[in-house]
């Protein structure tokens, strides 16, 4: 089975996590595992860089279908990070998972996130100063 949460560092040093597939009932060990690891990564790079991060969120691969609990996991995770974050810009898929985001991003106060259609949009607003 897929990890629900994907990280890995991209050139520039900017974060891309990927959300894959449904966060249900069934994901919710994996996406906590997934959430622990990527919140390692995420303050391990801004110890190397010494500097606040650019995260890339690819909702592409999400199916959209999520449960409560999911979405708190998410807030918590957006929560223990947000001091390590510059800029986050969310793209892909609908409207429906982009509105998701939103709400993260709304319920950890996080005006520092934004979404888009397209990884291009996404690239251009996290990157410029």
């Amino acid at each position: 089975m897929e990890k629900p949460i994907t990280i890995e560092i991209q050139e520039n040093n900017i974060v891309k996590i990927s959300i894959n597939g449904d966060l249900l009932d069934q994901q919710a060990e994996a996406l906590s595992k997934s959430l622990e690891e990527a919140e390692q990564i995420i303050i391990s790079t801004f110890n190397n860089l010494q500097k606040k991060l650019i995260v890339l969120v690819d909702l592409n691969n999400f199916s959209g279908r999520y449960v409560v609990a999911s979405l708190i996991k998410m807030v918590e995770f957006s929560n223990a990070t947000k001091q390590y974050i510059e800029k986050t810009a969310v793209y892909g898929s609908s409207d429906k998972e982009r509105m998701a985001a939103e709400m993260v991003a709304a319920l950890s106060e996080r005006n520092d996130l934004k979404t888009f259609t397209t990884k291009e949009e996404a690239l251009e607003w996290s990157t410029a100063s």
